[in-house]
């Protein structure tokens, strides 16, 4: 469990990390196809991508994002159902703005975007929902932990 904002920062920053790489080789897949260069091209790509995805998270998705998780969360809510939710939040919101960013950095600004985006929208959101929950999820938490343990963050803001 996130305690703080600067965990939440740290959280973000590896999360998105994450998924912006393997969301990135995936998006290069599904329209290239598989190549030995996947790794390499998604490597270039990446740190624009990193910037679109954590800035979107972080100041866009999460915040408004988490106000309505909270709203959706229940306390006879299991911790995976709860974690369900909050990635079907997210998924909503990031597989909606990353897909409109890799269908803009794939055709621009032409008559093809609405359908591009909209295909787009549909496999990243079918691979993205089991990837948070089933991997990202638990990995980076894990990680996390690992490396911070719980409360060797403090936030002295507060």
């Amino acid at each position: 469990m996130i305690t703080n904002r600067k965990e939440n920062l740290i959280h973000t920053f590896m999360y998105v990390c994450f998924m912006a790489f393997v969301m990135t080789a995936y998006n290069i897949t599904v329209h290239q196809g598989f190549s030995a260069d996947i790794i390499k091209v998604t490597w270039l790509s990446f740190p624009l991508t990193f910037i679109v995805a954590f800035t979107l998270e972080y100041f866009i998705v999460g915040r408004h994002g988490m106000k309505l998780v909270f709203k959706l969360h229940k306390h006879h809510h299991t911790p995976f159902q709860k974690r369900a939710i909050t990635a079907l939040v997210i998924v909503a919101g990031m597989a909606t703005l990353m897909s409109l960013y890799f269908s803009i950095s794939t055709v621009g600004f032409s008559k093809e975007l609405p359908l591009i985006w909209a295909s787009n929208l549909a496999i990243n959101s079918l691979f993205a929902y089991p990837l948070i929950v089933f991997v990202a999820g638990p990995l980076v938490g894990f990680v996390f932990r690992k490396i911070f343990p719980e409360g060797s963050i403090v936030d002295i803001t507060k």
